[in-house]
């Protein structure tokens, strides 16, 4: 597993992509100046049982970002690797268990027409999360997201669940491509991507809540590069 430590650096206007990503640096690494290419694949749902409790979870597939617990400093950006978040509810809408676990990327699948994708994992392939986790839109991605402060940190680990689900796509795949700039004394990140995803169906069995309907799913994959022409100072960054 590789690490790059970095600071986030722009607020993009595509600050609507929070999934994850796989890297490809070709140039000076994550916020200085160069290019690199983030690549994901996940998918996500939202379940429910007749009683009316649910359960929201989501995988992602590619490099990941954390605030680690207890170290000050910058958030952490590792990867790639597959991470999994879950969180399950009452009916009441009471929180009963939650977690972000990094899995093996082999329990987690993806066809590449985004047909289908599968995860199978138990408690005995899951560790814990680093730190909290941060999206590529909230600051996890230097030109795709806010400032994220060197203070603090948490999250991580939780309670380890068991899943086999399948996602079935509506076979109707929606396709976007976008563009965004982004400039701060004089320093600039231009940021072109595409993404691609589609609506499902899910089965199977998991753990943390039972007999189970499918209130939403989807599953995704997403392209982008990140041209940075300077270094951001520490003034953009708010460090």
């Amino acid at each position: 597993m590789r690490k790059t430590y970095f600071i986030s650096a722009v607020v993009a206007a595509s600050a609507l992509i929070a999934v994850g990503g796989a890297a490809l640096a070709a140039g000076g690494g994550f916020g200085s100046p160069g290019t690199t290419r983030f690549s994901d694949v996940s998918a996500s749902a939202q379940l429910s049982d007749s009683t009316g409790a649910g359960m929201f979870i989501s995988i992602d597939r590619g490099m990941q970002t954390f605030k680690q617990r207890g170290v000050a400093g910058p958030p952490v950006m590792v990867g790639p690797e597959t991470v999994l978040n879950y969180d399950s509810f009452g009916a009441d809408g009471s929180f009963i268990a939650g977690g972000c676990f990094v899995i093996p990327d082999s329990r987690f699948q993806v066809a590449a027409d985004l047909s289908t994708a599968t995860l199978n994992v138990d408690p005995s392939v899951e560790t814990p999360c680093p730190g909290f986790q941060v999206p590529a839109g909230a600051g996890g991605r230097p030109g795709l997201g806010n400032v994220v402060p060197n203070a603090g940190g948490g999250g991580g680990g939780g309670d380890p669940i068991t899943a086999n689900l399948i996602w079935t796509s509506n076979g109707a795949v929606m396709s976007s491509t976008f563009t965004s700039s982004t400039k701060c004394q004089g320093a600039m990140a231009h940021t072109t991507g595409s993404s691609d995803s589609t609506f499902a169906s899910v089965t199977g069995t998991t753990s943390a809540i039972s007999d189970f309907s499918a209130q939403y799913a989807q599953i995704s994959q997403f392209d982008n590069t990140v041209v940075v022409s300077s270094a951001f100072s520490d003034a953009c960054i708010g460090a």
